[in-house]
């Protein structure tokens, strides 16, 4: 689809602060343009919450379930709302705004990105569908801090089901955009460290996202490892997006400012 050249890293498995400052120094690094556009692959060392640029967290997460279990709590550079990451492969693609097929827009971008996720996703015999529906309204699902909960445009379903959640961040010289590709959920898990208005509510935003949601060992039927997940995804981009790709020169390191840190 595209030329030029692309750094492509996959840093294995770190910390959710760690995760959320190399996606951060990417794309400050591109906004500078330190960097060619890059696709960083990665995976979580234990499970994290991370919570939208602008959410709430006072109002969102049950703070003193996320300290009995040693859940760390992170904010992403994206918006959207809460998630619980840790058996997926993360993907974090940033480039400048100006590189095509990107400097169609935010939809071309969301659209470029899918159409290599399904790529990569197709050599793990997993055939998925392009969502094009409008975001669902807010109000069709009462109040959910759960980000899975919703299916925007542009993500990836199976069978009906969301597979693949991504979300982006734009700037006047770059993107970056980051999503999740599940490869089994923990929905008790997730839905204990969020505040509900009461066990009803906790409830039925479980039931939901067990309705609304898939994953990749329940699509495949077998236990996928990481790498495997990530070799398949590798190619995808590959093939998808085109031009020559390097190793990443760098990996940027952990976090120490404490900055994306939710106390």
């Amino acid at each position: 689809m595209s030329h030029g050249e692309w750094y492509l890293n996959f840093d294995g498995r770190q910390t959710a602060e760690e995760n959320m400052a190399a996606d951060s120094a990417l794309l400050a690094d591109c906004e500078q343009g330190l960097i060619p556009p890059t696709v960083r692959f990665y995976g979580w060392s234990e499970p994290a919450i991370t919570l939208g640029y602008s959410q709430k967290a006072e109002a969102e997460l049950d703070h003193d379930r996320c300290r009995e279990l040693a859940i760390p709590v992170v904010r992403r550079p994206t918006g959207g709302r809460a998630l619980l990451h840790y058996n997926e492969l993360t993907y974090a693609v940033v480039a400048p705004v100006t590189r095509a097929p990107f400097n169609r827009g935010l939809k071309a971008t969301f659209e470029a990105i899918s159409e290599a996720l399904l790529s990569g996703l197709k050599g793990l015999g997993v055939r998925g569908d392009l969502n094009t529906r409008r975001q669902r309204p807010a109000s069709e699902f009462k109040r959910s801090p759960a980000c899975f909960a919703s299916l925007n445009h542009c993500e990836i379903t199976v069978d009906g089901k969301k597979l693949v959640g991504s979300a982006q961040k734009r700037t006047s010289k770059a993107f970056l955009q980051h999503g999740s590709v599940i490869i089994e959920s923990d929905h008790e898990l997730f839905t204990s460290l969020l505040q509900f208005d009461g066990e009803q509510q906790r409830s039925e935003t479980r039931h939901r996202l067990m309705e609304a949601t898939t994953s990749l060992n329940r699509v495949c039927g077998r236990a996928l490892t990481l790498e495997e997940v990530y070799a398949a995804l590798q190619e995808g981009f590959q093939k998808a997006l085109g031009g020559v790709w390097l190793p990443a020169e760098r990996s940027h390191p952990p976090a120490t400012s404490g900055k994306v840190h939710v106390s």
